[in-house]
């Protein structure tokens, strides 16, 4: 009540498809203070072209005569490549906000919590689906499945990996981000979820299953205690009850807030995570705090800093770091005889 109708239009029209479900929404293509101005006439804003005279005529057509069938348009290689950019384009912010955060001075991630990239979970998820039996031996599908694994396990610490009570995990899957966070100690798993406070099917239930496996299975592989029961494969996950998005496109925002700022001593135990509902100007903030937080943090200095020296050295023979492939070499580097 006391809303007008266009409001209730606005609330109650679909979610723009264009927007992804992990889309950054930044734009700073028009400077603050200034707005675009209406065209002044309706043929500077709607013209006549000979494409708009087609689609004009296309519709007399489909109105006055017998409708054929509607058909979806296919998705095409385009829109699945560009899926695909965004994807990986966000993969790579949640896990610069991991190294980040585990990077950090906070005493909860120098003490008590250590973010697991979500790399490995992406990809055995991508790999399995939910369906991470492997029949054929009776027991889970392993990370060692994965080409390229121990690239992946290379970037993990095995010493807080070990010594810490909590991780957090982010988890991407169906274009759709949520957290699981393992406590260690109590052999429990949560998820917080800014669409859903219960598991939303089985296939999702599964889903949360295989992450505490996967978990598992890097505890092990850093030389840690199983977090599972004799004779299980899982752990069966617990949904923390959090206020949700606003939106269809702020999962990932959520996350890495919440890793930033979440107690994971208060979900023990808990179904219920009291925390202020965020609102889109808040979550706008947070869209930029974010970014600045990864660009300004202190790994990111300190590489600026080591590429800034590298370009002002100047090497009197090619040594095993000027024959590796990954190093650009211009001539004033190399001698000439």
């Amino acid at each position: 009540m006391g809303q007008d109708k266009g409001e209730e239009s606005k609330l109650d029209s679909p979610p723009d498809p264009s927007i992804p479900s992990f889309s950054l929404n930044l734009d700073w293509s028009t400077p603050l203070g200034t707005e675009e101005q209406p065209p002044t006439t309706l043929e500077e804003e709607f013209p006549l072209t000979a494409r708009t005279m087609q689609v004009i005529k296309g519709m007399d057509e489909h109105v006055s005569g017998d409708r054929p069938p509607v058909e979806t348009p296919k998705p095409t290689q385009v829109i699945k490549d560009d899926l695909e950019e965004r994807v990986t384009i966000w993969v790579t912010v949640v896990t610069l906000m991991c190294h980040v955060l585990n990077a950090d001075e906070d005493e909860r991630f120098e003490m008590l919590v250590y973010c697991v990239p979500p790399e490995i979970l992406q990809r055995m998820f991508a790999t399995h689906n939910h369906n991470w039996i492997d029949k054929k031996k009776r027991r889970s599908y392993e990370i060692s499945s994965l080409m390229n694994h121990t690239e992946y396990l290379a970037y993990l610490d095995r010493e807080k990996l070990n010594s810490h009570r909590f991780l957090f995990a982010p988890v991407l899957y169906s274009e759709h981000w949520w957290l699981s966070v393992l406590d260690k100690s109590k052999q429990e798993m949560f998820v917080l979820d800014s669409k859903n406070i219960s598991s939303p099917s089985s296939e999702r239930t599964d889903l949360n299953k295989f992450a505490s496996n996967i978990l598992n299975q890097l505890l092990k592989w850093a030389g840690a205690p199983s977090i599972l029961k004799k004779g299980s494969l899982s752990l069966l996950p617990t949904y923390i009850n959090i206020p949700q998005q606003p939106n269809d496109f702020d999962c990932a925002v959520f996350v890495m807030k919440w890793m930033e700022m979440i107690d994971p001593t208060i979900l023990a135990g808990c179904c219920t995570y009291n925390i202020e509902q965020w609102t889109e100007p808040m979550l706008e903030e947070f869209r930029k705090k974010i970014v600045a937080k990864i660009i300004l943090s202190k790994e990111n200095s300190l590489r600026t800093e080591a590429i800034k020296e590298a370009h002002n050295m100047r090497l009197t023979r090619p040594g095993a770091a000027l024959r590796s492939p990954y190093v650009q070499v211009t001539t004033p580097d190399l001698p000439t005889k």
